[in-house]
């Protein structure tokens, strides 16, 4: 089970990275378009890389079989990290089947809607398969069905192709398709955030610390080696 982010801004990914519980990036173009202001791609994409040390997904835009490998390798060149997104279709897999055996690049096949898809991005040999969680619902289908479908296929063939959910929407996507059988799901900064929120969680923290500061106070408790107030809430809160 991993989590990536979701996103091309910086502060967004130094923040989710400080957590400790993320393990890649993906990116596509319409990410990439909501950085404002001129920037170089190419810099944008090694800072990126260099910031979470593990698989960021870049995606191609060329739309034929050469186009798309052509790009690829150049992407692919500037780091071993970055897997290329290659969007699913004919052109797509020819794409994939010739950049995974023969020019030793990993790819993620991008916007799979139906496990049909799914297989195909398996059989040309892609490294990740990126399966649209929201954009299944937008159509009225089951993602569900699509992601347990998918993994069950997956394992049962001893596949390599690692399964990443996208296009996450709610935490309730998140936990479904995990859930599901993702290996991976990728989640915009937004989403994380929420992930860590909940009330009860707040109340029973803040109530902590209230009886906490109330029993110092009234001289209840003494310490034979003062410790930060932070220390000791934490550790009463995994007490309880």
């Amino acid at each position: 089970m991993e989590l990536y982010i979701d996103t091309a801004n910086i502060q967004e990914i130094k923040e989710a990275l400080s957590w400790g519980c993320i393990t890649g990036a993906t990116t596509n173009p319409k990410i990439m378009s909501n950085e404002k202001g001129g920037y170089s791609f190419k810099d944008k994409i090694l800072e990126i890389v260099e910031l979470v040390k593990e698989p960021v997904s870049v995606e191609v835009t060329e739309e034929d079989f050469q186009g798309m490998v052509d790009e690829a390798k150049i992407y692919a060149s500037w780091h071993e990290n970055i897997v290329i997104k290659i969007p699913m279709g004919i052109e797509g897999l020819k794409a994939v089947a010739q950049l995974e055996k023969y020019e030793n690049v990993k790819t993620n096949v991008t916007a799979i809607m139906a496990t049909n898809q799914a297989i195909l991005a398996a059989l040309s040999g892609a490294s990740y398969a990126s399966i649209f969680y929201g954009r299944i619902s937008d159509m009225g289908y089951d993602p569900v069905g699509v992601i347990k479908e998918t993994s069950a296929l997956y394992k049962e063939l001893n596949i390599g192709t690692k399964l990443i959910v996208g296009s996450i929407r709610t935490i309730l996507d998140v936990n479904k398709a995990f859930l599901a059988g993702a290996d991976i799901v990728t989640v915009p900064f937004p989403i994380l955030k929420k992930m860590t929120q909940n009330p009860k969680t707040e109340e029973t923290i803040k109530e902590f610390n209230s009886i906490w500061k109330e029993m110092k106070e009234k001289g209840l408790i003494r310490l034979d080696q003062e410790i930060p107030a932070r220390k000791l809430t934490f550790a009463l809160a995994n007490e309880v």
